[in-house]
């Protein structure tokens, strides 16, 4: 999990658009995952390391394991007991991450001194049927393991393209980061690459667009947002396709 200087979300109205892509600041062409297994190895990068142990742990239904890799205000809300968490959350972790079978990580990043951000991209199965679809999940610092950060009052959402939208082009992207509890950090991966994102609003309620010139080429696009409000934070990822690219000159 590589460091990255956290992008704060300004605290007045952004006039104008502009987006872009900067220097890649990770990679989607990790190789893939196999099918999630236990496993006790690391591959020095922490963000993977910590989704690659609870999707293993999801797939194979082991709340237990689930509830040691959660961070502790993250035990509190999704508890805050573990039988609680084996009644509750753990089935539908099981059902959402822990459906993923091969997958890749297409984000892996340390944002701020305390949270990072993992993203995985690769078919799970929906209702018995094989869909591809990303996952994202802000990471928290507790001493030095990163635990997973979910159900937190930081909500973010994506505002366009809608996931798994099929659009003819797509020349903006845009997402919601709102919470409270002071000021905020927000980060854009589009296809894996940093953006550098307009801000509209404050840094508990703010609309980050990415504006590209010319449009993004065809085909499947991911995106995955952090943000960060006060000492909260969440994630989301998700994916759509670009029927054309830019026009030709």
């Amino acid at each position: 999990m590589r460091r990255l200087a956290p992008f704060a979300l300004a605290a007045v109205l952004i006039t104008g658009c502009g987006g872009g892509k900067h220097a890649g600041t990770t990679t989607n062409d990790f190789p893939p995952a196999p099918t999630p297994v236990p496993t006790t190895t690391t591959s020095g990068d922490p963000g993977k390391d910590a989704v690659d142990a609870f999707t293993a742990a999801a797939h194979a239904g082991r709340a237990d394991e689930m509830w040691s890799m959660l961070s502790t205000a993250s035990k509190k809300r999704l508890g805050p007991t573990l039988a609680a968490f084996r009644a509750r959350g753990a089935t539908r972790l099981a059902e959402q991450v822990g459906s993923f079978g091969r997958y890749k990580v297409i984000v892996s990043e340390r944002v701020t001194p305390e949270f990072g951000v993992v993203a995985i991209d690769g078919p799970r199965l929906v209702e018995g049927k094989r869909v591809r679809d990303v996952y994202a999940a802000a990471l928290r610092l507790e001493g030095e393991q990163w635990k997973l950060e979910l159900g937190g009052p930081v909500s973010v959402r994506a505002v366009g393209p809608d996931p798994g939208a099929h659009e003819r082009v797509v020349a903006q992207i845009a997402a919601a980061v709102s919470g409270k509890g002071g000021g905020g950090t927000a980060v854009v991966y589009v296809d894996g690459l940093t953006e550098s994102p307009k801000v509209y609003g404050t840094p508990s309620n703010s609309t980050l667009v990415v504006n590209y010139e010319p449009a993004l080429d065809r085909g499947r696009h991911t995106v995955v947002v952090f943000g960060s409000v006060g000492r909260d934070a969440a994630a989301t990822g998700w994916w759509f396709t670009a029927a054309r690219g830019p026009k030709s000159p």
